[in-house]
């Protein structure tokens, strides 16, 4: 109790000193939203990689390998995964951005697509990303800091604190804050996970104890599925319905929760940093070294090894092994960690409350806002987000992990419109929005918190969660991209809006690509299929015996998942250096990139009754979406739904 104040009080001062520092390179509030859209390149390259994976290699992957063993080895591939949409969309969403002066997904996707619904959708991901998935995070680490003090800090204290630092430093120096605050936690996160695995390697007794530990588990017959892939799929109910045999790590598993992590990269959370960026220059080195090299180093060798070490001594998971080491240490290594997750936590919390101010508020209830005005209101937008989420850790965890676990699988179903205002010219506006529908009618459907509202309103589906152990963002995907080139292909002599036919125009003329491109286009697509299916598909099958099965004589000393994944994530790294230089998908750009000009025409006369009452009906009938939303996550979070967590 000495130790762990100390380290919190000196980070706390240097954030709110960089905060201060933030706010007076922005100067006035004009900045406050995108600091000038001058974020370096470097920066915005560490700030993606921490804001990704941070609470993702310092929580996830170890507490899931120490309890599940190898039976999800796709966790370890995050590096590759989340850098694959980075060198897909970074580089044309930036240049559509400039092009049309915008700095948040939610305002692209309304200019783009003309949509509402697709710029309220992109806000309620935002919102889930910052109440609930960094409010999971955050209480697994109160968790660990009331071990820490022996009960004297509890979990809400914990919580609290957190809130303060990150309402601290957001609404002081907004998005500048965020990129320079990012760029050092992300750092002190990596320096805390190197050294608790190194502790952690250590205290067992060396990396040769730790072997041995791991193949007498593997020998034991009781054990041993937990090394190995169950399967390609397993027609089960899904979770809380029936078990798999087994375990549930099947092949469709992984590659199902792998289409999960793509989401992250398509979230408006990271796009925010994308569109903040000053230029393109740094994206195939951030998506190539920073993100898919160094940080899924970092996951696949020292994230696993730490989970290794949980699985042969439970006493050597992240809370149990700071409870047991120097307290100066643990202390640091509980700040480090702090600093993973709340580098998403700040960063979701700033574009959730900008989302629901620019997207939400101001164009549906009060046009006239001036800039000062809605930075205002989007400060106050953040403390009542931080509060929301503190008062959920501390009252209904449930609910709160399962509103979590919807965020990744929605901002995946957000791949479909991006790919149509990216690659896919084809798509069409309705078909994009039909399909969105669908798609997350099919994630709510087939996760915890999609079964327990319908279950709130009577009505009792017949299977559970991830039915056919497939994850739900698959089962969106399937649906949100069935029907999206199904109604696309009887629309297409719709008009787009003029945004759309102008980018077009611009990335096709701005990008076309050379005559050493379109010949490896064929190889790029058999490199990356190639990759999907021994890495994270139907070719983890030949990792559980790649390198000896589990109960015999491993080649590589190291359980032949382990060893897979660890092949796979270097040759992963080669296919996103090819995709973001050789195809020149992320490669530098050196030209200006003119704004849109649209052509003059006369906007809507304020006293057009037409015009007026189609605005009160939107306002309307947003008001009374919102209030049945929270009618029924009032019912979820304090009612009983019958429906098994």
């Amino acid at each position: 109790m000495v130790w762990l104040p100390l380290y919190a009080l000196v980070f706390i001062v240097l954030t709110l000193y960089w905060a201060r520092a933030a706010a007076l390179a922005n100067g006035n509030h004009e900045t406050w939203f995108s600091a000038r859209h001058s974020l370096p390149g470097w920066m915005s390259a560490i700030l993606i990689a921490g804001a990704s994976l941070g609470g993702l290699a310092v929580l996830v992957v170890p507490q899931t390998l120490a309890s599940n063993s190898f039976g999800m080895p796709a966790l370890l591939q995050a590096g590759v995964l989340l850098a694959l949409p980075g060198v897909v969309f970074f580089k044309r969403i930036w240049l559509i951005g400039q092009r049309l002066r915008l700095s948040s997904l939610s305002e692209l996707l309304r200019v783009y697509y003309r949509s509402q619904f697709l710029a309220i959708v992109s806000a309620l991901v935002a919102v889930l990303f910052a109440v609930c998935f960094a409010g999971l995070q955050i209480r697994a680490l109160g968790s660990v800091a009331a071990g820490l003090s022996d009960g004297a800090l509890p979990l809400e204290a914990v919580s609290l604190i957190f809130a303060f630092v990150l309402v601290g430093y957001v609404v002081i120096g907004g998005m500048r804050a965020i990129g320079y605050l990012g760029t050092i936690q992300s750092v002190l996160g990596i320096a805390a996970l190197m050294g608790i695995t190194v502790f952690a390697i250590l205290s067992i007794g060396g990396i040769g104890v730790l072997n041995e530990g791991l193949q007498a588990l593997g020998s034991d017959p009781a054990t041993s599925a937990l090394f190995a892939v169950s399967g390609v799929i397993q027609f089960t109910a899904g979770l809380g319905r029936e078990a798999a045999a087994g375990h549930e790590g099947t092949v469709v598993a992984n590659l199902s929760l792998a289409f999960a992590l793509l989401g992250m990269q398509a979230s408006p959370v990271i796009l925010k940093v994308v569109l903040s960026t000053s230029s393109a220059r740094a994206i195939a080195a951030g998506q190539t070294w920073v993100l898919a090299g160094a940080f899924g180093a970092l996951v696949v060798l020292f994230a696993g090894a730490l989970g290794a070490a949980g699985l042969v001594a439970p006493n050597l998971t992240v809370g149990p092994l700071l409870s047991a080491i120097s307290p100066w240490f643990s202390a640091w290594a509980f700040v480090g960690a702090s600093c993973a997750v709340m580098v998403l936590a700040g960063l979701s919390l700033f574009v959730a409350a900008e989302a629901l101010v620019r997207t939400l508020y101001k164009p549906n209830f009060h046009r006239s806002l001036s800039t000062k005005g809605t930075v205002a209101l989007a400060r106050i937008a953040v403390v009542v987000l931080a509060l929301v989420s503190v008062l959920m850790q501390a009252l209904t965890p449930v609910t709160l992990s399962a509103l979590a676990a919807l965020a990744l699988p929605l901002a995946f179903q957000l791949w479909v419109p991006l790919l149509g205002m990216t690659w896919v010219h084809w798509f069409t506006r309705s078909a994009v929005l039909a399909g969105m529908g669908f798609g997350i009618a099919g994630v709510l459907l087939t996760d915890v918190a999609g079964l327990a509202i319908l279950s709130f309103l009577g009505l009792d589906l017949p299977w559970g969660r991830w039915p056919w152990t497939v994850h739900s963002a698959a089962w969106g995907m399937l649906a949100n991209l069935s029907v999206t080139i199904l109604v696309s292909l009887f629309t297409q002599r719709r008009s787009a809006s003029p945004e759309a036919i102008d980018t077009r125009r611009f990335l096709g003329e701005f990008l076309a690509p050379s005559d050493g491109v379109q010949k490896l286009r064929s190889t790029a697509w058999s490199a990356v299929l190639a990759w999907f299916f021994l890495a994270v598909g139907p070719g983890l099958v030949f990792g559980n015996f790649a390198f000896g099965a589990a109960d015999d004589v491993w080649i590589t000393g190291i359980p032949s998942q382990w060893a897979w994944a660890m092949l796979f994530w270097i040759l992963g790294l080669g296919v996103i250096w090819f995709l973001a230089y050789r195809m020149e998908m992320a490669s530098p750009l050196a030209q200006a990139v003119p704004p849109h000009a649209p052509a003059p025409t006369l906007p809507p006369h304020e006293d057009d009754v037409r015009f007026v009452e189609r605005a009160r009906l939107r306002a309307l009938v947003l008001t009374g979406a919102i209030g049945f939303g929270l009618a029924v996550l009032i019912a979820l979070a304090f009612g009983n739904t019958g429906v098994p967590q």
